[in-house]
């Protein structure tokens, strides 16, 4: 397509009409690049609701019905994740790009077989990495691409979120994910594991994972709330945390290069630049400086919760990118290799709790 050419929208229809979807169907519903031809949901009161609010053409109760009948060119897939393998492939053989939710599957294996049908079929099939177009990282990228870091060595990345409450470990609720081999855990585990690999810079398997998935709650429900693993790339190593135990709710980044580090927080955001210089006598100056800093960011946090600009901003502009790609013709903002080692990584985060 060439500058100046009109924007053919694309047709899009989503799969599960819940929590999640709140997400993905605000940019549908505005965004120039797409038409909302359908929504589906096993709720009819869900899917007339999500018809109504977000201005879809119509609403279904079965998938391949909504498929056949709307012939949809993109597929969001936003059901609980055990159920994403079948509609993920029913939706790539009906001739559409799939976006799905992460976990996209419970194994590396599973995901795989899809991935290659995707490609069989000549279609995207992309896994939600909205956290990589969120501010904070848009920033860390920034620093990094200008070699304000020097070269990464290490990534800190830990989750504090109580997962025996809720859905995930409330017995009377239908909680997401606690049916996959690592339990509540692994709704989490492709966050933590893309962004390892994104700022690691690897794109293939990990050399090594060791470390602890353990149930330290003894909640049966839950599967695992915990985990502790130290992971290593080439020259760049990794600690991978998530807790339920401890407070306050945080998901911490601290990304250390040879030249400086840098922290931020995604429920929290700040950004906290140390270089290697920010040290000795020059200490209290940076300390100055970071509690500035941290000011402005306590001010910043505050008027993005007034405009609701919370941690799923990335989520638009993920999607924009994905269809901007696809009207241009470009290539998928998220490959499919990136795709598969984010699975295989999970895949041996998830093993810390069978080694026991």
């Amino acid at each position: 397509m060439s500058m100046g050419d009109p924007i053919k929208p694309l047709k899009a229809a989503v799969i599960g009409c819940g929590g999640i979807a709140n997400e993905h169907l605000p940019f549908l519903a505005k965004s120039a690049l797409v038409r909302l031809v359908g929504v589906c949901d096993t709720s009819k009161a869900t899917a007339q609701f999500a018809q109504q609010r977000f201005g879809a053409n119509d609403w279904f109760l079965d998938a391949g019905e909504m498929l056949a009948a709307t012939k949809p060119d993109v597929v969001h897939v936003l059901t609980p994740p055990q159920t994403h393998a079948a509609l993920v492939s029913l939706s790539l053989k009906a001739g559409a790009h799939v976006v799905c939710e992460k976990p996209m599957t419970a194994s590396a294996d599973e995901t795989a077989r899809l991935l290659t049908l995707a490609q069989k079929q000549g279609k995207w099939l992309i896994e939600s990495r909205n956290l990589l177009f969120n501010d904070i990282v848009l920033k860390i990228d920034a620093l990094r691409d200008e070699n304000v870091l020097g070269d990464v060595r290490e990534i800190d990345l830990l989750l504090s979120l109580d997962l025996n409450a809720g859905p995930f470990g409330d017995l009377n609720l239908e909680g997401p994910g606690v049916q996959l081999p690592g339990g509540a855990v692994q709704d989490f585990l492709p966050h933590l594991a893309y962004l390892f690999l994104h700022f690691s810079g690897c794109t293939g398997p990990v050399d090594t994972v060791q470390g602890t998935l353990d149930n330290l709650s003894r909640n049966a429900r839950v599967g695992f709330d915990h985990l502790d693993a130290l992971v290593t790339a080439g020259s760049c190593r990794g600690r991978l945390r998530i807790a339920s135990d401890l407070k306050p709710d945080m998901f911490r980044l601290i990304v250390r290069g040879t030249k400086a580090l840098v922290e931020s927080d995604f429920y929290n955001p700040f950004l906290r630049l140390q270089r290697g210089e920010d040290s000795g006598k020059m200490a209290p100056f940076e300390q100055v400086r970071s509690g500035m800093r941290l000011a402005k960011a306590g001010f910043g946090n505050l008027r993005d919760k007034v405009l609701q600009h919370g941690t799923y901003h990335g989520m638009p502009r993920m999607l924009e990118a994905i269809y901007q790609a696809l009207n241009d013709g470009h290539e998928a903002p998220i490959a499919a290799a990136d795709i598969a080692a984010t699975a295989q990584l999970v895949d041996r985060l998830v093993g810390l709790g069978s080694a026991k």
